[in-house]
C-alpha cells in the first residue's frame, strides 16, 4: 500500500488502522505477526510443525536463527522461542519448527499436543546471533545435544541446498542423545547426508553408554578442533565447559530464568504506573509486574529477543544470567532480571 494510499484509508478507519480491518478479511494480516499452522509431523521425541507466515514477516533469515511463537496458556499470553529447522531459500514457503515438549512445560507440551493444520499462532521476526557467517569457514565443528540438534538441522540443509559439495567448510558435527542415534525425524536424514556429502562427518554420542560428552572427548574426536569454527547448542552445562576450553565458540543456549536465583529480591515500583510490588529475587520483574495486573511487553521470556528491555529509573537490576548489575538509565532485560533491593523501571506495556 503506498503512503498517500495509507493515509487516505487511514482517514476513514481511525481510530482503527486499515491493518484492523484487514485482518477481518484475512487472519494472517494485521498489525500483529501471525501465522497459520500448515503442517503436523509427530515423532518420537520430537513435534514438527509447518507455519505459513503472513505477509507482515519477512521471509529473510540466516539459517540458525529462531523465531517467537505465542500462545494463550491459561487465559495468558506466553511466549517461547524455537530455533527455525528449515533453511532460507530452500523452495518452500514454510517455515518449520520442531517442538521437544519439556516435563511439566505448559507451553511445549500444549504446542506440541494441539497444534493442528489451520490454527493461527503468533510470531516474532527471526532473530539470533547463531548462524554461519559468509564467507563459510573453512573447518566447522558442530556440538549438538538433544533438542540442540534443531538449528544446526537449519545450517546443515542450507549448506546441502545453496552449496556445491566443494564450497561446503570442513564439517564435524557431535550430537549427544541417550539413544543409540539421533532421534527422528533428523536421524535418518543426517545418515544420508552424510554418506553424500564427502565434507561432513556424523558423529553420535550415545551419552547413556558413554556419559555426558566432555572436552576431552570431543577433542580426541576434533584433534585439530583448535583451528575450527565451533557452533554449540545444547544444556547449560555442556556449553560453558565448551566455551571455557574454547572462548571462539558460538553457542545458543534457551535459557530458564529460574534455573538461577540470588539476589534476595525488593520492592519494584513500575514507573509512573502506580504499580508496586515485591520480588524474592526469583521472580522476574516480568512476571511480578505481570502478576499484579500489568500487560507488558514481552517476547521469548529468555533473554533471548530484546522485546521486553526497560529501562532502569532508580535502584539496582540483576540479570540473573550472569549476575550484571544494571542502575539508573541503564537498559535491562525484564524476563531474566530481578531488583537487587527498591526498583523503580519503565513499564512497557501493551
Amino acid at each position: 500500500m503506498t503512503r498517500a494510499l495509507r493515509r487516505l484509508a487511514t482517514v476513514f478507519t481511525t481510530p482503527l488502522l486499515p491493518e484492523d480491518y484487514a485482518s477481518l478479511l484475512d487472519p494472517l494480516r494485521g498489525r500483529e505477526l501471525r501465522g497459520r499452522v500448515e503442517t503436523v509431523e509427530r515423532h518420537d521425541g520430537f513435534t514438527t510443525i509447518g507455519i505459513k507466515p503472513g505477509p507482515g514477516l519477512s521471509p529473510h533469515f540466516h539459517a540458525g536463527q529462531f523465531i517467537g511463537v505465542g500462545l494463550q496458556v491459561q487465559g495468558r499470553f506466553v511466549w517461547r522461542s524455537y530455533s527455525l529447522t528449515s533453511a532460507p531459500g530452500e523452495g518452500s514457503s514454510l517455515l518449520t519448527i520442531s517442538i521437544k515438549p519439556v516435563p511439566d512445560g505448559l507451553f511445549s507440551q500444549k504446542l506440541a499436543t494441539s497444534a493442528q493444520p489451520g490454527q493461527l499462532i503468533r510470531l516474532t521476526a527471526p532473530s539470533g546471533n547463531f548462524y554461519l557467517p559468509v564467507p563459510l569457514p573453512k573447518k566447522a565443528v558442530f556440538l549438538t545435544a538433544g533438542a540442540g540438534i534443531t538449528p544446526v538441522v537449519s545450517m546443515l540443509r542450507w549448506l546441502d541446498s545453496d552449496h556445491s559439495a566443494g564450497d561446503w567448510p570442513d564439517a564435524v558435527h557431535i550430537h549427544s542423545e541417550r539413544a543409540a542415534a539421533p532421534s527422528e525425524p533428523y536421524g535418518p536424514e543426517l545418515q544420508k547426508l552424510a554418506e553424500r556429502a564427502p565434507k561432513y562427518r556424523l558423529e553420535h554420542w550415545d551419552s547413556r553408554e558413554r556419559g555426558r560428552l566432555n572436552v576431552d572427548a570431543i577433542r580426541e574426536l576434533v584433534p585439530d578442533i583448535d583451528q575450527c569454527a565451533i557452533y554449540a547448542c545444547g544444556p547449560s552445562e555442556l556449553l560453558d565447559a565448551v566455551s571455557e576450553a574454547w572462548p571462539q565458540t558460538v553457542t545458543e543456549k534457551f535459557f530458564s530464568p529460574l534455573d538461577s536465583a540470588g539476589t534476595s529480591g525488593g520492592e519494584i515500583e513500575f514507573g509512573d504506573t502506580g504499580v508496586q510490588c515485591e520480588s524474592n529475587g526469583t521472580t522476574t520483574i516480568l512476571e511480578a509486574g505481570e502478576a499484579a495486573g500489568l500487560n507488558m511487553v514481552h517476547g521469548c521470556r529468555m533473554g533471548i529477543c530484546r522485546t521486553c528491555v526497560s529501562t532502569v529509573e532508580s535502584g539496582v537490576a540483576v540479570d540473573l544470567r550472569d549476575g550484571t548489575n544494571y542502575g539508573e538509565g541503564e537498559h535491562v532485560r525484564t524476563c531474566v532480571s530481578v531488583p537487587s533491593g527498591y526498583l523503580k523501571i519503565r513499564a512497557g506495556q501493551h
